[in-house]
């Protein structure tokens, strides 16, 4: 299975929306294919979309949360039985068709849930143990074995996974990771997003870790208990202002220095990227875009020109951002 991480330890950069507007590309041009989203986030904002809005996504996903047919439902089970599967898994995928008649036909979720705060001591408890000797291993892939198993269970057709994830490197983002063959890193256009790159060398592939610290770091236990780390697809230059269809200047310095910082990581680790390559994609600001489509729970390719209600207000969106935004995402769908 295909399996994507959208993640940066920035906060910020545009995460959850970039997800809903690849997951839901995807689907629509793959037809064929199925589509697992999984919301390893603790807001759960890309739920909220998925399952129909502002309003009545939140109102559906209340009571998924309620029934614990969340992410962090299947977790609660996992605690009682960390290392086997519960035979359960497939309790938890969802059908967002079945809650918002816009998702494509073939869009399936996992919906995220708060509780992942509260869980992650639990999971570093049960990580750390002596016995079974693997512990740490089987405890990291508990997100693997849900994705897996919900795969399995959509049958014979292809199935590609998309994982919004949280921008802090908690136990959850570490099984979030392990779940990925693959990371789109998306960033904006700020000094902190060029210094998330170097965190993202340290956090993930163990460079420059200090000695200390290198026995017990992501990168090193991964590797010690034969649980392989994604390797970066690309770097997405994210809500770029534009100037005659470029990143304006101010832009494009700051979006340079970012892929100094991703090319010094090549240096150092070639092997941490997708056949040897950096890919970089540039996807400018959507402005009204997003906030209408996330609002009405709407896929990227079903905004159209127009006026639309979001909650007292009726913002306008034209087509010209609408018609450069979809290019962008179409462009980075097409390179999965």
């Amino acid at each position: 299975m295909k399996s994507y991480a959208i993640w940066n330890n920035k906060g910020g950069v545009g995460k959850t929306y970039l997800t809903f507007a690849i997951a839901s590309e995807y689907a629509r041009i793959h037809p064929d294919k199925r589509v697992i989203v999984a919301d390893m986030c603790p807001q759960a904002n890309l739920s909220e979309i998925i399952l129909g809005g502002n309003g009545k996504g939140a109102a559906a996903l209340g009571k998924l949360i309620k029934a614990r047919k969340t992410i962090g439902g299947y977790f609660d089970a996992r605690t009682r039985s960390a290392h086997t599967i519960t035979g359960s898994e497939t309790s938890f995928l969802i059908k967002g068709r079945d809650f918002n008649p816009n998702m494509p036909d073939n869009l399936y979720c996992l919906a995220g849930d708060p509780s992942l705060e509260v869980q992650a001591p639990v999971i570093n408890q049960l990580s750390a143990v002596s016995l079974p000797a693997d512990s740490w291993k089987s405890v990291h892939l508990w997100l693997k074995d849900l994705v897996n198993a919900c795969g399995n269970y959509l049958g014979e057709h292809e199935t590609t996974c998309f994982i919004d994830c949280n921008p802090s490197f908690a136990a959850y983002t570490e099984l979030a990771l392990l779940a990925a063959n693959q990371i789109i890193v998306p960033c904006s256009s700020d000094g902190s997003s060029a210094r998330a790159i170097d965190n993202l060398g340290q956090l993930v592939y163990g460079i420059d870790v200090q000695d200390a610290y290198k026995a017990v770091s992501f990168f090193d236990r991964s590797n010690s208990f034969g649980a392989p780390v994604p390797v970066i697809h690309s770097f997405v230059f994210n809500r770029s202002t534009q100037y005659d269809k470029r990143a304006s200047k101010a832009f494009s310095a700051m979006f340079d220095n970012i892929e100094i910082r991703a090319r010094n990581l090549k240096a150092k680790m070639p092997s941490a990227f997708q056949s040897g390559e950096l890919q970089r994609f540039e996807v400018p600001d959507n402005h009204s875009v997003a906030i209408v489509s996330s609002h009405l729970g709407l896929p990227l390719c079903d905004v159209k020109p127009g006026s639309y209600e979001v909650y007292d207000t009726r913002p306008q969106v034209n087509s010209e951002p609408i018609e450069r935004y979809q290019k962008a995402i179409s462009d980075l769908v097409m390179s999965l």
